[in-house]
Order: C-alpha cells, then structure tokens, then sequence
C-alpha cells in the first residue's frame, strides 16, 4: 500500500498552485459519476474470476462456480484446463465449444457468466479505520466504499472525501460531503472498479502533495491528475 501511494504522489505534476481543497465539489462533482453495469459486455476475464459455464444439453458438462486458475485457465470435463484470461464472456464461450466440438460434441452451444469479478477492485485509504483494496461485486456507492474500509477515523474531515478516478488517459478527481451524502441531502455517488477513495484532510494533502491536482479540468467535474495509473 505505500508502495502504491508513494507511487500515487510521484506521479502527479506539480506545475500548478491548486489545492485538494479546490478539486470540484457538488454538481460539478456528480455529473462525472456515471451509472454504469457491474459486469460491462467489454469486461475480461481475470483470474480468481467465478464463471458460470452452461453447456446447452449438457449439465454434466456445465459447472456454477468455476474458478479461474492464477494461470488464466479454467478446468473442464473432458477438455481439462481452457486458457480463459484476458477474454471476454463471448469469446469465452466460443473458446469452450470449440474444445468441446473438436472431440466430443457437434455443434456445442455453450454460454460463459461472470457471476463473480474478483479482478474488480477500488482502493480506499486515508482517514479510514482499515485502508486497504476491496473487490466489486455489483453496483457500489460511496457510503458503502467507505464502509468496506471500517468508516472512517475520528480524525477524518467528512466533507473531503476525494475520489480519484482514470478517464480518457488520464488521472482525475473529485471531492464530496460524506456526511450530507450520509443524511441524505446528496446523491451517493457510484464507485467503480479501479476508482481510488482518500478520505482526508490531512491523509489526502500528505499523499497528493503541495502542488495537489494539476489542471485542466476533465469533463463535468474531476481535476485531471498529470500521468496515468
């Protein structure tokens, strides 16, 4: 984990004067949070992925939870280990059949779920009880984010809740009012899979910096981060 912030810092440029005081807050924040599927058509296997695998016709060939190897492989009745990694569900499935259909079935239909994305994850740190990454299981708001690190710590500034984000190339923040968002005067903002969450204030200025967020803005809301992930 430090290895990680300290890499987090070091790639920040530091050109301009802003403070993470002045990264985007209310609308501006929201509008760059979009909704999105928890397991999108272009999602790629990973491994420790589960996978539901269903051969039509077949239930002693289907498996419920098959689980992919640290190799990328997934083991099949009669075909054995199936390099799955890096694919998406469609071609999975095309992948599978075509092992199948070579020896021992005409024209398999097989369709390949990802029921869990192990390989999906957000990494909270900050003034939260226990820092660390956790995985993405379906759809994920902040509150909830935050709540996965144990809450926050009693040193914690609620309303400086940074959440840093990839989009088009490049790193981009924005900051919200956990505690509005807690009574329900603000929208809980969606949370996806490789989003960073630093809940400060002092743990947020020591990790990003004096010369925190360089400009211009991306979007609607986030303040582009100079350098990728």
């Amino acid at each position: 984990m430090t290895r990680l912030l300290t890499g987090l810092a070091a790639s920040i440029a530091l050109s301009a004067c802003t403070t993470v005081e002045d990264a985007p807050k209310g609308d501006a924040a929201y509008a760059i949070i979009p909704a999105a599927p928890a397991v999108g058509m272009d999602y790629r296997i990973a491994a420790d992925d589960v996978l539901r695998i269903q051969v039509y016709h077949e239930p002693g060939l289907s498996l419920e939870d098959a689980q992919v190897t640290a190799a990328g492989m997934v083991r099949m009745p009669l075909v054995g280990d199936v390099p799955v990694a890096g694919l998406s569900a469609g071609e999975a499935s095309d992948v599978i059949a075509g092992r199948l259909g070579d020896r021992y079935l005409v024209s398999p239909q097989v369709t390949v779920f990802v029921k869990k994305a192990v390989s999906r994850r957000i990494t909270v740190d900050g003034e939260v009880r226990e820092p660390g990454l956790f995985p993405v299981e379906g759809r994920l708001g902040l509150v909830q984010a935050v709540a996965m690190a144990k809450g926050p710590t009693r040193l914690a500034s609620l309303k400086q809740v940074v959440v840093v984000r990839q989009a088009d190339g490049a790193r981009a923040a924005a900051m919200f009012d956990l505690s509005s968002i807690r009574r329900g005067e603000a929208p809980d903002p969606e949370i996806l899979p490789g989003d960073m969450i630093l809940v400060g204030p002092s743990r947020v200025k020591t990790i990003l910096g004096a010369g925190l967020l360089a400009l211009p803005a991306i979007g609607a809301g986030f303040i582009a981060l100079d350098g990728g992930r």
